[in-house]
């Protein structure tokens, strides 16, 4: 059965709103052809990968996590990385729709699926910037060590490898997380909980998190945000029933 592009693209538009996303965003359409399709391809970032796996699939729809377009295209050569791929999915009349910050935020989205996923308790809110709720906290259902806990982490969100910065706490009881880029908040969630789950952790933060006593654990961005896509395809499958729907869980840029 086909469905329509622009009503798959509403329905995650109204899981995932625009009023959600930050200001510096640019979650959204990023290409769109009025067309209908049998299939979507789900991933985090538009690579010639998921192009290939959307043209082999007939799929008229990729969704993915981080935008196409960011920091603005200057120019579509051929020849050229970007280029090519925006040739290849207009050639294809293949739209492309990205859920960037506000997936991150909306209920049901990436922190709420990390949250879900590490299976803690009384839900609170991290912070706000701009108003809008960053990060979440939590609470375990008992206190653990932190070597348990790190590798319950890594088991609960698929993840082979983290890293961890700043002091080992005696035991983890309060947990506080938040998707993507989040070292800008280590000294709020060091004076909220016992640990922070976060990606792209730098030297000087994890130096700041050890002058606060406090401990960090870097997913890796890609692995911080991937558990949502699991959310998405079992969305999609309850609005649309026979739409095929493909992910691919694969990092992009790291080797095998």
């Amino acid at each position: 059965m086909k469905y329509r592009v622009k009503e798959i693209i509403k329905f995650m538009e109204d899981w995932a709103k625009d009023e959600y996303q930050l200001s510096w965003d640019n979650s959204g359409k990023q290409i769109y052809f009025d067309d209908s399709t049998e299939s979507v391809v789900l991933g985090m970032d538009l690579t010639d990968k998921l192009i290939e796996m959307a043209i082999e699939n007939k799929s008229k729809l990729i969704i993915t996590h981080h935008p196409l377009f960011f920091n603005g295209a200057k120019n579509i050569c051929e020849g050229t990385y970007l280029g090519d791929n925006i040739i290849r999915l207009i050639d294809n009349r293949i739209s492309v729709l990205s859920t960037h910050t506000s997936l991150d935020i909306a209920p049901g989205g990436v922190n709420d699926s990390i949250f879900k996923k590490l299976r803690l308790n009384d839900r609170e809110v991290l912070t706000y910037e701009e108003e809008k709720p960053m990060g979440l906290l939590g609470t375990l259902d008992s206190k653990m060590e932190f070597n348990d806990f790190v590798e319950f982490i890594k088991d609960a969100l698929d993840v082979k490898n983290v890293r961890s910065y700043g002091k080992k706490p005696n035991k983890i009881k309060k947990v506080s997380l938040m998707g993507g880029s989040g070292a800008d908040f280590i000294d709020v969630a060091s004076s909220l909980s016992d640990i922070f789950i976060t990606a792209d952790v730098k030297y000087h933060d994890g130096q700041r998190a050890y002058e606060r006593d406090f401990a960090v654990v870097d997913l890796g961005h890609f692995h911080s945000e991937k558990v949502v896509l699991d959310e998405i395809k079992n969305r999609l499958k309850n609005q649309f029933k026979d739409l095929e729907i493909e992910i691919n869980k694969n990092s992009t840029f790291e080797l095998d």
